[in-house]
């Protein structure tokens, strides 16, 4: 887009906000990211290779590590989560920057501004799309603890400035599972689409089987693939440590046909919290199995992966508490904990709970197999904010 006025006091706030925020995303791109270059050892960044005048390498000279694009996206937004909101691009135009094309706010910027694929040309780091939303480059590891001796002083000190980081050394795991604002408003996004797709169908109904042309299908998410699968999704028994196995009601189906009645576990004082020792479930809630309130998981199948969703309902999202491990049979085993107590505090308030339907606080794990071999390492995982917890798997070839 091309501004005029050269000297005009907007373009000159433009294109140092442009240079600002170019300079952030090459420095991170080109510092916390290397090629996984096998005769490199150890691994160095891309701006470290450029500086030393290291030896050229092709695609053969490299291992088969690999970065996907949300995972990057991640990167991105969790080094520059303290930075000023106004030096940070929106995820439409970092993925520009990452084809090579992001758009300059003006013609008398340089033509030849460094992007992504300056640091990893694509015919070297192939970009290879899995699925509908999923696409990783090949080739690419992260480096958490760069080098920074061969970078100018300049240079550092206007990243510490710009990002608000003083020391920049980053945590592996957070940062390439970090949930950036932009992305908690798409997921919020998509449960209020949810829950409007749910009032408007109930607003044109036609027939008794509460079917209606109004129904959309929903939307793609960018990091993570949600379409609907060709195959229906299939029951799978799970395994879970540390839970008893609840028997009778607990283990069977409930009414499709009216509401169910789901029995309380016994509970000391139980009287002082309710009459009726009895919750009524009614709606798509008789559907379901009844059981754990943790372990429940669906499974589905595509041609090229399986896609599992797996309910943990109170279970803490920190990566501190939370792993998911896949092994290449299809095994998946998921450790967690559990939050509550006797006593929560909310804000200045103190509740002491009488009624424990919920699972006690305290770890967790959780065991399934999928139905074939996987490849571990293309696996996107996403645990969302309502407590179920999906990742798709590409099957092994």
């Amino acid at each position: 887009m091309a501004l005029q006025g050269n000297n005009s006091p907007s373009t000159v706030s433009v294109e140092k906000t442009f240079n600002d925020q170019h300079f952030l995303l090459n420095f991170i791109m080109s510092t916390y990211l290397g090629p996984d270059v096998f005769f490199d050892n150890p691994r160095r960044s891309a701006s470290q290779r450029l500086a030393q005048a290291l030896p050229p390498y092709t695609s053969n000279s490299l291992s088969f590590s690999f970065v996907s694009l949300s995972q990057l996206e991640s990167l991105y937004y969790y080094v520059l989560r303290n930075a000023n909101p106004a030096l940070v691009v929106q995820p439409s135009v970092f993925h520009m920057y990452l084809k090579g094309i992001m758009p300059l706010p003006s013609s008398e910027l340089p033509k030849d501004c460094q992007q992504f694929t300056s640091f990893f040309p694509l015919n070297i780091h192939g970009h290879k799309r899995y699925s509908g939303c999923y696409e990783i480059v090949k080739g690419i590891v992260l480096i958490d603890d760069p080098d920074t001796s061969f970078i100018k002083k300049e240079d550092l000190v206007r990243f510490r400035s710009l990002s608000g980081m003083d020391d920049l050394k980053i945590d592996k795991i957070k940062s390439l599972c970090y949930e950036h604002e932009y992305k908690k408003r798409k997921e919020d996004g998509k449960q209020n689409y949810m829950k409007n797709s749910k009032a408007n169908a109930t607003g044109n109904i036609s027939d008794g089987n509460h079917n209606s042309s109004s129904q959309s299908r929903e939307p793609c998410m960018e990091r993570h693939p949600n379409n609907p699968l060709p195959e229906p999704a299939l029951s799978h028994p799970v395994s879970v440590s540390n839970h008893h196995i609840l028997q009778g009601a607990f283990q069977k189906n409930c009414n499709r046909d009216g509401p169910a009645m789901m029995p309380l576990l016994t509970v000391p004082n139980g009287k002082e919290c309710m009459s009726d020792a009895s919750v009524t479930l009614t709606g798509t809630a008789t559907k379901g199995m009844v059981g754990p309130p943790i372990g429940v998981v669906d499974i589905g199948i595509s041609k090229l992966a399986y896609f599992f969703q797996a309910a943990l309902p109170g279970v803490r999202r920190d990566y501190s508490h939370f792993s998911c491990e896949i092994e290449a049979d299809g095994k998946v085993h998921i450790r967690g904990s559990t939050s509550g107590g006797k006593t929560i505090r909310k804000r200045s308030r103190v509740f002491r709970m009488r009624l424990h339907q919920i699972c006690p606080p305290g770890q967790f794990t959780l065991d399934f197999s999928l139905p074939g071999p996987v490849d571990p390492r293309l696996f996107s995982p996403h645990f969302r904010c309502d407590g179920i917890f999906e990742a798709v798997v590409i099957k092994q070839k």
